[in-house]
């Protein structure tokens, strides 16, 4: 399934969100075209939804106010259909397609971020979004939309991850099996009998080797590779030294590593790993090489 590919900004969701209308250039021309086009489509075809200060027509066909909603830390299990408003499909992404949504990392068209603030676990919602909200003058080639056309998106949001929910999905998935926390909450999945080596302590220089990764559906890899590294030293995120602790000379694991121990709110510096992004890795002892 093709995916959404246009950058927005965080702050303009919520600007917008707050009435401010989309005006750049001649933009403002086309919101008033779109605006109308839309009153019209809707009049014509029965359909009543509430029209907010921005020129993003928008009404739930499904309510749950009891619902979890969306915030900047969260990660959104969503399912969409996107159309123009003449009913050409430009996507159609199932619960089964399995997109995840991120206010921190996910690649979306502005109305598409507006769209999903404006709903709440479990619900649906109708959006009619102006071209300026969207793709502008300049589709995508691959699309069958026109310049300055408006979309059209049904939406529902399955369910919401915190942190803690998006490790226990990926544990699901990978079928990773049985698990201890350690006591700044990584958490160690012994992939290897222990071998009857020693626990490894502060001040032991090892030789291990590493492989990063995402906890997406492709489990994508961010950084690997072999080192030394003397245990306790620092130079490491908190959360890839706790795991060495909690290890022998000689054993595989893997660790989960919480956003707090590994990059926090603001990611890695290569942006490889997004904001409050939990991370993996698959970790072996090589050698200890006092």
């Amino acid at each position: 399934m093709r995916r959404l590919f246009v950058v927005f900004s965080v702050l303009s969701i919520f600007l917008s969100s707050c009435g401010e209308k989309f005006v750049e250039n001649e933009d403002e021309k086309y919101l008033e075209e779109n605006i109308q086009q839309i009153r019209n489509y809707l009049a014509q075809n029965n359909i009543t939804l509430t029209e907010d200060d921005s020129g993003i027509f928008y009404g739930k066909t499904v309510e749950n106010p009891d619902g979890k909603a969306p915030g900047l830390d969260l990660t959104i299990h969503v399912a969409y259909k996107i159309t123009s408003l003449s009913g050409a499909e430009l996507f159609n992404i199932t619960a089964e397609d399995s997109s995840f949504f991120s206010y921190s990392s996910s690649v979306v068209f502005q109305g598409f971020a507006i769209a999903i603030s404006s709903l709440k676990e479990g619900e649906k919602g109708l959006f009619y979004i102006p071209s300026g909200y969207a793709f502008g003058g300049n589709p995508p080639s691959n699309l069958n939309l026109k310049p300055w056309e408006v979309i059209v998106i049904e939406m529902e949001i399955i369910k919401i991850y915190d942190e803690e929910g998006l490790i226990d999905l990926f544990v699901e998935k990978q079928n990773l099996g049985s698990s201890f926390n350690t006591d700044i909450g990584v958490r160690m999945f012994r992939v290897s009998p222990r071998p009857d080596t020693k626990d490894l302590e502060h001040g032991d220089l090892v030789t291990l080797k590493y492989k990063g990764f995402l906890l997406d559906a492709a489990k994508t890899v961010f950084d690997q590779g072999e080192f030394q590294y003397t245990i306790g030293s620092g130079g490491v995120i908190t959360g890839f030294d706790n795991a060495l602790d909690n290890m022998r000379v000689g054993e595989k694991a893997t660790a989960l590593i919480p956003s707090l121990h590994a990059y926090g709110t603001r990611g890695s510096s290569d942006g490889a790993i997004p904001p409050n992004s939990p991370i993996g890795f698959e970790l072996e002892i090589v050698s200890l090489d006092n």
